[in-house]
């Protein structure tokens, strides 16, 4: 069980990096090229069909539709406006950092204050197995 939770846990990881790194897209230029290579093959000598693949002059449906959504998934987001906010976000008058002056004070560890069983000594001599 332990060992499944590994795998399943390594392989969501990757596959979140693969995608998060435009791995798809890839994967999707890869299939049209190599329907592409297929169906000028088909009609051309080999070198005329690698030629024609890869030289961007003869591109396929599926390569226009990969090359607007890589277009589209690379556009920076919009940039909003001070008036455009809701008034929710914006506060005039209000400070970003609002910190208490106290909090600079304290000097005591937060830890110790809160549970002292971290502070003291364990017990001597050592508690022996029944």
């Amino acid at each position: 069980m332990k060992r499944a939770l590994r795998i399943t846990g390594a392989a969501a990881c990757l596959l979140a990096v693969f995608l998060s790194i435009g791995g798809h897209w890839a994967v999707l230029q890869s299939v049209a090229w190599a329907r592409m290579l297929t169906d000028f093959a088909q009609t051309d000598s080999w070198g005329t069909a690698l030629t024609k693949t890869f030289d961007d002059r003869h591109p396929c449906a599926m390569c226009l539709k990969i090359r607007e959504g890589r277009a589209h998934e690379q556009k920076p987001p919009p940039i909003l406006k001070w008036e455009e906010l809701p008034e929710f976000v914006v506060q005039p008058n209000a400070s970003l950092w609002s910190v208490p002056v106290t909090a600079a004070r304290v000097a005591v560890p937060f830890v110790p204050t809160l549970h002292a069983d971290f502070s003291l000594p364990p017990p001597k001599p050592p508690p022996r197995l029944a």
